[in-house]
């Protein structure tokens, strides 16, 4: 359940918020977009060891994330990548990652319940010829898609008021009027879920006003933005290319598997 949070500036525009982004996946058939996912290592170290510290005093830690007797600290490197997305309702996916550390354009492909395939360089090469519900891409792109994914997080929302921002390059540039947001989590007692940042201060959001999808979403702390995604380029029902859901990759052999 999303929890809906502060007086301002009213019930209806929260009501009408929540009915945006978990309709989103009601009004388009299809949708590509390329995501931008930024890091800054050092905040986004301190965050996630708060919270670790908070999680680990108030035993939500300790049962999971040995050692049990010592929180498991975490650190983060400064990330920068590209993230390629194709959807077509209701579960087929196409996601494409090349990764900051240069090592390989990764996939992940799913075709409805039928066949999925996974690869990340060099060898790692899984297939399967039935879905069974468990594979997808990962959930902190395909939520921003779908925001009805996220419809469990336990946050608070206000309204900041409406916006314009630019998606596009060269030629191809799109102004989409946009719901401007601001959250925050509830109770430190549960984790939010990805791409909300555990240890956050804030989230600030861009949400497409018509479609409902989230073009922007930052974690911040003490103000400053240290994780971000960002659509840089999106589309809605344009007819994908005959292919757009299986995956061959040249002198790639896969491993057949147990379905997901």
């Amino acid at each position: 359940m999303v929890y809906l949070g502060a007086v301002h500036p009213g019930e209806d525009d929260y009501r009408e918020l929540t009915e945006l982004l978990f309709g989103a996946r009601e009004r388009y058939r299809r949708v590509r977009a390329t995501v931008r996912h930024s890091r800054r290592g050092v905040l986004a170290t301190e965050a996630i060891n708060r919270y670790v510290e908070y999680a680990f005093r108030n035993n939500i830690l300790s049962n999971f994330d040995p050692p049990y007797d010592e929180p498991r600290y975490r650190e983060y490197a400064d990330l920068e990548e590209i993230s390629r997305l194709w959807h077509e309702r209701p579960n087929r996916w196409r996601q494409e990652t090349d990764p900051s550390d240069g090592s390989g354009t990764f996939y992940r492909v799913v075709d409805g319940e039928g066949p999925w395939w996974f690869f990340k360089p060099p060898d790692w090469a899984d297939w399967s010829p039935t879905n069974g519900g468990g594979f997808s891409p990962d959930g902190e792109l395909s939520g921003l898609l779908d925001p009805y994914e996220l419809r469990y997080n336990e946050l608070n929302y206000s309204i900041l008021g409406t916006g314009g921002r630019t998606f596009g390059h060269r030629s191809n540039v799109d102004v989409r009027d946009t719901v401007e947001v601001e959250a925050q989590a509830v109770s430190s007692d549960y984790a939010p879920l990805e791409p909300f940042e555990a240890g956050a201060d804030d989230y600030a959001l861009s949400v497409d006003a018509e479609i409902g999808i989230i073009l922007r979403l930052a974690s911040r702390l003490r103000g400053e933005e240290y994780d971000l995604f960002e659509i840089s380029d999106i589309a809605f029902d344009e007819v994908f290319a005959e292919g757009t859901f299986r995956l061959e990759l040249p002198g790639v052999e896969f491993r057949a598997v147990e379905d997901s």
